[in-house]
């Protein structure tokens, strides 16, 4: 069983002349069969190299040469290709042999012309088969990249997906996906998967091709195939697809196919627009997200900086505590994630005294009992005011737990040692230390030596060792010194 108008192509490879006319003969009877002959089992194997090939029909025992090279070079370059072998001299062994490294049958010299056809006809029936399984595969893959990037946490492993199901697509190759962040600026490769030696192969890939522009202008997919020359002829097949979102396109997606035979055809730029939809839905979502994320950031610090403007000698801090705690974290070898974190939870760690009353707040004298307990209450409002949202989520630690001391005697929870988070136990020691050396309404701020006496004084009781060595480490090098922001020695106080 045979696809109906398609037309396959068999080589047929036998040392003996009238062996290959005779199979010749009878295959070419049939409109559906290209065939392609050759004695020289050598010039097959170039054949195979440069040219598509559905079937192969090879003697096994061809003089020095055998069938199996001829078995091997086909399943090479053309991977789901029928390779039946022909012997005079059937063995078991030889019959196990082949079949385990891919042969499809195995006939026995001399063999009626009509056990060839048959043979020849349930070899493409199988591959047929195959071929329809390799389709609802790639539908499959198609539906798991659906439901995996409806999942997906991050735009970043997304990308990774949709790059992944297009590559098993198209036969692995190469693949990248440009984004233009405005309609006047080239596309710029935000992921680029596989390799290619081609010169111009890879300008595609980085968007810089004629192809590209034409995908871009016409807003719809764009595929080339042209014999270039290397080593041996071979084909190159290219498609790119514009990502569009709400009507304009915002990126590309760039294909080069491995497989050098392969004609990129109409259904597979189908399934390629659906990936591409997929890609550009995930950025266009990630964008929002990020926009809302910011206009969330915005609102929150707009609070904190409220809190600051409350009392003039409170102004800066938060900026003097966040850059002396991510130089801190660097030496704790923190990836730019957590840095991220770290800058937000900074901002955010006294977010909770906005609820406490100015009587309190801009007291010029030391607080009753009464009133610490009030103050203390500041870490637990600020984390009912985020509540909720989960992006803010990171900041918690620091919000909650940057008066807990590493003895216990912190608040509110009275945590121990490594029970309070690192956030917490970090921005402990550099608030501390910002305390220190500020001006409040009752007092002078003390001099930077001071504050490293007092750090190293409750090293391991009110705060994590750890931290204060690197601390104490960073000031010895001179870092905080450089600091400009601790350049300003004008009025200034620091609640804590």
């Amino acid at each position: 069983m045979t696809n109906k108008g398609q037309i396959y192509c068999l080589l047929v490879v036998d040392d003996e002349d009238y062996i290959c006319s005779i199979v010749t003969e009878a295959l070419s009877a049939t409109e559906e069969y290209q065939v392609v002959s050759f004695s020289d089992p050598r010039k097959a194997t170039d054949y195979l190299e440069k040219n598509h090939v559905d079937l192969v029909l090879s003697d096994l025992v061809m003089g020095d040469f055998s069938g199996v090279e001829i078995l091997d070079q086909a399943l090479r370059c053309h991977p789901d290709c029928i390779v039946i072998l022909m012997t005079a001299y059937p063995t078991v062994n030889n019959a196990i042999s082949v079949l385990r490294k891919g042969a499809y049958d195995y006939l026995v010299k001399p063999f009626k012309l009509e056990t060839l056809k048959s043979a020849v006809r349930r070899g493409f029936a199988h591959q047929s088969l195959a071929r329809e399984n390799l389709h609802l595969k790639e539908q499959l893959a198609l539906y798991k990249l659906s439901e995996a990037m409806g999942e997906a946490t991050d735009l970043e492993s997304g990308l990774k997906l949709a790059a992944e199901t297009a590559r098993s697509i198209f036969g692995s190759g190469a693949i990248s996906i440009l984004v233009q962040e405005k309609p006047d600026q080239p596309a710029t490769p935000l992921l680029v998967q596989g390799k290619t030696t081609d010169e111009e192969a890879e300008a595609f890939l980085r968007g810089d091709h004629d192809l590209c522009a034409a995908a871009l202008d016409k807003m719809e997919a764009e595929s080339e195939s042209r014999e270039i020359k290397g080593r041996t002829k071979r084909i190159r097949s290219l498609a790119a697809h514009p990502l569009i979102s709400r009507g304009q396109a915002i990126g590309l997606l760039n294909i080069v196919a491995e497989d050098p035979f392969m004609q990129i055809k109409p259904g597979q730029l189908h399934l390629l627009s659906i990936i591409a939809s997929k890609i550009a839905s995930a950025i266009e979502n990630n964008r929002l997200y990020n926009y809302l994320q910011e206009s969330y950031l915005k609102a929150i610090t707009a609070l904190a900086n409220a809190i600051e403007a409350r009392d003039g000698y409170t102004r800066g801090h938060t900026d003097r505590v966040t850059v002396l705690a991510e130089l801190i974290a660097r030496r704790l070898n923190w990836d730019e994630r957590r840095l991220s974190e770290l800058k937000m939870g900074c901002t955010l760690h006294d977010i909770g005294k906005i609820g406490i009353p100015d009587a309190i707040l801009n007291k010029p004298g030391q607080l009753t009992p009464e009133e610490w307990r009030c103050m203390e209450a500041h870490p637990q409002l600020g984390g009912k005011i985020l509540e909720g949202i989960d992006f803010l989520t990171p900041a918690m630690p620091y919000i909650l737990y940057h008066h807990e001391k590493y003895d216990g005697s912190g608040y509110p929870n009275g945590l121990v040692g490594t029970e309070i988070p690192i956030e917490g136990r970090l921005l402990m020691v550099v608030d501390t230390y910002d305390a220190i050396v500020s001006d409040r309404p009752y007092r002078k701020g003390a001099p930077p030596e001071r504050a490293i006496e007092e750090l190293e004084l409750y090293k391991g009781s009110q705060f994590d060792p750890v931290i204060v060595d690197i601390l104490v480490a960073v000031w010895n090098e001179g870092r905080i010194k450089e600091l400009a922001i601790y350049a300003d020695r004008s009025p200034r106080a620091v609640n804590v």
